[in-house]
């Protein structure tokens, strides 16, 4: 492994648990808490709109803006664990990393949504634990098809 690589693989790993612990602290939330982040967030989008929103659109735009948001977080916790994991056991079986590496990522997001059990105004939905892990997959699934062109190159 040269330095440079061994350098991009520090980065990623420490990219990876920055990244776990963004969504552990916003999942981990109580439900008053979560609404008092989001409504900035959803302020600015709402307060462009011509006329008067109904309280249903209002929580449209805020389901849909956390729905991103958990997409793009689990897609860079994907993504840059990709990046570590590619670097540091690239001698490996690249199907059984990447089966432990899926392991891992749905791992990750199905503790973060069965823990909003114990959190009051919280609710678990198995649904997003896939959303979850769907979007950590794509990310690791992105940086396998660099590495394979890559190394075919």
């Amino acid at each position: 492994m040269t330095k440079m690589e061994k350098w991009t693989a520090v980065v990623s790993w420490v990219m990876f648990f920055l990244i776990f612990l963004v969504i552990c602290v916003l999942s981990f939330q109580s439900g008053s808490a979560t609404k008092a982040f989001e409504k900035p967030f959803v302020e600015s989008v709402t307060g462009t709109a011509d006329q008067q929103l109904s309280k249903e659109a209002v929580l449209t735009i805020t389901f849909y803006i956390r729905q991103a948001g958990r997409a793009v977080l689990f897609f860079a916790l994907g993504f840059s664990g990709a990046c570590g994991t590619m670097l540091c056991f690239r001698r490996w079986n690249r199907l059984a990393v990447g089966i432990a590496a899926g392991a891992v990522l749905f791992g990750i997001s199905y503790f973060t949504e069965i823990m909003k059990i114990f959190i009051e105004g919280r609710h678990y939905a198995f649904a997003e634990c896939l959303e979850g892990f769907i979007f950590a997959m794509l990310g690791y699934i992105c940086v396998t098809v660099f590495f394979s062109i890559r190394r075919r190159k």
